[in-house]
């Protein structure tokens, strides 16, 4: 969920991002679309082309609910993605992650962990600890944060929209298929699994 273009082969990836409604058109355009985008700061261009034609691409903004019926996924995983949108949109998709997995299903969280940030500012690294409030430009208003997290608020977070068995994991270890793939961030991430 929130998967922009950071895909694991097998996954269904449901994201908002412009460039997958992009998907199905031919090579020589998504050349020309890479040209245009801010994708290409991260991504290269046969990175960019090959994910989209490869992959399975829902495009749909999370905020509004998951196109998705009850009880039908057995695992979801999301990554650097709840700290883009509001508290209360952040609740709201958490329930919606309990409403769409099975009973005895499992959901990895992954984001940026406040402790980190604040350990960050007490060091006197002022400006990387900074950047994880405030975007650089306004270039970056997609990526800007508008919410960030510790264990504790991530667990509660789950706790009310009914997640049980709530753990703390570290980068790339736990109960979950592909995670030595998903996990990208050793870094600055606080990782969670809980069960439906």
């Amino acid at each position: 969920m929130g998967s922009g273009l950071n895909v694991v082969p097998g996954w269904i990836n449901i994201d908002g991002n412009i460039n997958l409604l992009f998907k199905k058109f031919p090579k020589f355009f998504l050349k020309i679309i890479y040209k245009t985008t801010g994708v290409k700061k991260w991504f290269s261009e046969d990175y960019f082309i090959k994910t989209l034609k490869e992959n399975y691409f829902i495009h749909h903004n999370i905020r509004y609910g998951l196109p998705l019926p009850d009880e039908s996924v057995d695992y979801i995983y999301t990554s650097h993605f709840l700290e883009h949108i509001y508290k209360d949109e952040a609740e709201f998709v958490i329930k919606e992650f309990y409403r769409i997995l099975k009973k005895g299903g499992k959901v990895r969280v992954v984001v940026p962990d406040l402790d980190y940030v604040i350990d960050l500012l007490n060091k006197g690294k002022k400006e990387e600890g900074l950047s994880y409030f405030f975007p650089e430009s306004r270039a970056d208003e997609f990526s800007r944060h508008r919410y960030l997290y510790d264990f504790e608020m991530i667990k509660n977070l789950l706790k009310r929209a009914g997640f049980n068995s709530i753990v703390k994991r570290n980068f790339r270890e736990g109960d979950f298929p592909d995670v030595h793939l998903l996990d990208n961030r050793p870094k600055d991430s606080l990782h969670c699994e809980a069960v439906k």
